[in-house]
C-alpha cells in the first residue's frame, strides 16, 4: 500500500482500516516530537481529517456505535489543535496583507492590531506548552484508537460498500455549494469547504483505481479548498479586527475594505470552479467511478 492510498487488490474495507490506523499513528507521532512546530501540528491536523474521511467511508461497515466513538476521538483531537492553528493563521494573513499593500504598512491602527494578534498567538502557544496534560490526554486517546483499529469488524467489503459512501460524500459537497451570483456567507463557505475536504482526501486515497483521472479530481478539490481556506482566514481576521476596533476605538476601515474585496473575489472564483467540479449528478458521478473500479 502506497503511503496514504488504498490497495486496488483485496478487501477495500480492510485496506481502508489499515489506512485509518496509519493516519492516526502519524498524527500521534507528529505531536510526540519534543520540538513541536506549527508544521508538525499542521501535519497532525491533516492526518486527523484523513482518518475521519476513512471513518465516513467505513461507517456502514463499522456500525453506528463504533463510528461515533472513533469519530468523537478524532474530532476532539482536532479541536484541541485548532486554537493554535487559527491564532497563527490570522496573524500570518494580516502580515501577508501588509507586505502586499504599502498603505497598510504605514497604518498605525493596523500595526496595533498586528501587535494584539501576535500577543494572542503567544498566549495560545503558552497555554499549549503550560498544560502538557492536555496534550498527553490527546496523544493517549489517539494511541488507544490506533490499537482498536486492528479489531474493527469491517469484514471483506469492496465497491458495493464504497460506492454509496462516496456518492453520499459527493452529494453533500454538491448540496453545500452556495448559489453563484448571490453573496455567500462565511458560514456557508466554511461548511462547503469542510465537505470538500472529505471528498478531496477520499479521492487521494483512491488514486490507484484510476491514477490520472482521480489525481486530477483530487488536485481540483485541493485547489478549491485552498481558496476557500484563504477566504476563511480573511473572514476570521475581519471578525478579530472588528472586535479590536470596537474595544479600542481604532479606525480600521481601509483594512475592512481590502479584506472584503479579497474575500469576495476568492468566493466568486471558488463558486465558479465549484459549479464545474460538481456538474455531474451524484448517480452519474458514482457510475463513472464504478467503471474505473471495474477496469
Amino acid at each position: 500500500m502506497a503511503s496514504g492510498t488504498i490497495d486496488v487488490d483485496g478487501s477495500a474495507t480492510r485496506a481502508l482500516g489499515r489506512l485509518a490506523a496509519r493516519f492516526v499513528r502519524r498524527a500521534a507521532r507528529a505531536l510526540d516530537s519534543p520540538e513541536r512546530s506549527h508544521m508538525s501540528v499542521h501535519a497532525a491536523r491533516k492526518d486527523l481529517k484523513r482518518a475521519r474521511t476513512v471513518l465516513c467511508l467505513l461507517r456502514p461497515a463499522l456500525g453506528e456505535r463504533s463510528y461515533r466513538r472513533e469519530n468523537a476521538v478524532l474530532r476532539d483531537a482536532a479541536h484541541f489543535l485548532n486554537a493554535a492553528r487559527d491564532a497563527r493563521m490570522v496573524t500570518e494573513t494580516l502580515q501577508s496583507l501588509r507586505r502586499s499593500i504599502p498603505a497598510l504598512r504605514g497604518d498605525p491602527g493596523v500595526a496595533e492590531l498586528l501587535g494584539a494578534l501576535q500577543a494572542e498567538q503567544a498566549s495560545v502557544q503558552r497555554r499549549f506548552d503550560e498544560h502538557p496534560e492536555d496534550l498527553a490526554r490527546t496523544q493517549r486517546a489517539l494511541r488507544q484508537l490506533y490499537r482498536r483499529a486492528d479489531d474493527w469488524r469491517v469484514r471483506r467489503h469492496g465497491w458495493s460498500l464504497l460506492a454509496p459512501a462516496l456518492k453520499r460524500m459527493y452529494a453533500r459537497g454538491r448540496r453545500r455549494l452556495p448559489i453563484t451570483g448571490q453573496h455567500a456567507s462565511d458560514a456557508s463557505l466554511h461548511e462547503w469547504r469542510k465537505q470538500l475536504k472529505y471528498l478531496r482526501y477520499a479521492l487521494e486515497m483512491l488514486k490507484p483505481v484510476r491514477p490520472g483521472k482521480l489525481a486530477r479530481l483530487a488536485r481540483q478539490a485541493e485547489q478549491l479548498t485552498d481558496k476557500l481556506g484563504q477566504a476563511h482566514d480573511l473572514a476570521v481576521l475581519a471578525q478579530k479586527a472588528h472586535g479590536f476596533a470596537n474595544r479600542n476605538g481604532v479606525h480600521l476601515e481601509p483594512l475592512f475594505t481590502i479584506i472584503d474585496r479579497r474575500r469576495n473575489r476568492l468566493a466568486v472564483v471558488s463558486l465558479r470552479s465549484g459549479e464545474k467540479f460538481f456538474a455531474c449528478r451524484p448517480r452519474d458521478w458514482e457510475r463513472q467511478l464504478s467503471r474505473y473500479w471495474r477496469r
